[in-house]
């Protein structure tokens, strides 16, 4: 059995996290999402390779073994439902709802499943992303791949990554929320939200944002 702290739990989750929005985990951007320097990101998953929970795929890529991603699993279900009580109890945005939610992602599992049963057992984080356990089908593509002029609507913000949630809060890019591609440059892709505000989006973050398309 592994005894683990909160803290080696987040290199955990922050490595499964990383991994189903960019398919691959650099140690550059676990260092990046926890906030720490490479060094010390280097040392812990050190510790965590050594516990066999974590496994270095190549030169400074990394991924969860088996056991690594069950505990992962299990800790990202209980944080995205903790989300959608935050969200849908309280009213909190994108971003309050992820941070919050790190603070209860450790209550007991019973009170968890209660949690989940008063919330009518959804399947999905207010994110988009799917709650460990089940299986969701999605039809979206990622911003960056939409032509000019489409229309589409947010169903997804891979990962919950904090430099994506930081930058759609701010302008209230959500799931659910309608935009039209105005127009795509090397480094941008400027949409219009349904309420009339046009945003320029960094494609490092378009690409993090996935949408399914009005008519294709």
């Amino acid at each position: 059995m592994h005894r683990l702290s909160a803290r080696m739990e987040d290199y955990l989750t922050t490595i499964y996290r990383i991994r189903e929005a960019l398919g691959v985990v650099r140690v550059v951007d676990i260092a990046r999402e926890l906030h720490v320097s490479y060094a010390t990101t280097s040392k812990i998953l050190e510790k965590l390779e050594k516990q066999s929970l974590v496994k270095r795929v190549k030169y400074h890529y990394v991924d969860l073994t088996e056991t690594g991603r069950e505990i992962a699993e299990k800790v990202i279900r209980k944080h995205r439902i903790a989300e959608q009580f935050l969200v849908k109890t309280l009213g909190l945005n994108d971003l309050e709802s992820h941070y919050y939610a790190h603070y209860l992602e450790h209550l007991p599992d019973e009170l968890i499943s209660k949690i989940h049963s008063y919330l009518g057992y959804p399947t999905t984080c207010p994110h988009g992303n799917p709650i460990p356990g089940y299986t969701v089908t999605y039809d979206t593509i990622r911003l960056t791949e939409v032509n000019e002029g489409e229309e589409c609507i947010v169903k997804r913000l891979l990962g919950e990554l904090s430099i994506l949630l930081e930058f759609t809060s701010r302008y209230s890019i959500r799931v659910g929320v309608g935009v039209v591609v105005v127009s795509k440059t090397s480094s941008s892709i400027k949409i219009s939200l349904n309420r009339g505000v046009e945003v320029e989006v960094p494609r490092r973050i378009a690409r993090l944002i996935m949408v399914e398309c009005a008519v294709r």
